[in-house]
């Protein structure tokens, strides 16, 4: 399977429902969640660039950080190596 057929697998299990959700990327792959208002996301393993629609400037996640999104806009996040990640 190429990489761009695992983005897009992963893209449409976040279409489906986020909640509970434990997700593995990639180095380099994308997750975008849009109207992310009242959802957690914690980094399990690896390392996460997240970037936040409303915000100027972007967050690394590392193992055992979470980030409370407060703002209804999109959210990207990149692995930045191998890496897992929950959204509640």
């Amino acid at each position: 399977m190429s990489s761009m057929s695992n983005l897009l697998s992963v893209l449409q299990i976040h279409g489906t429902g986020l909640a509970d959700r434990s997700l593995r990327l990639q180095p380099g792959e994308v997750v975008a969640i849009d109207h992310g208002k009242g959802r957690k996301i914690a980094c399990t393993s690896g390392v996460l660039w997240v970037t936040l629609e409303h915000e100027g400037d972007d967050i690394i996640l590392e193992p055992q950080q979470t980030l409370d999104i407060d703002e209804n806009g999109r959210v990207v996040i990149e692995a930045l190596g191998n890496s897992a990640f929950k959204v509640a």
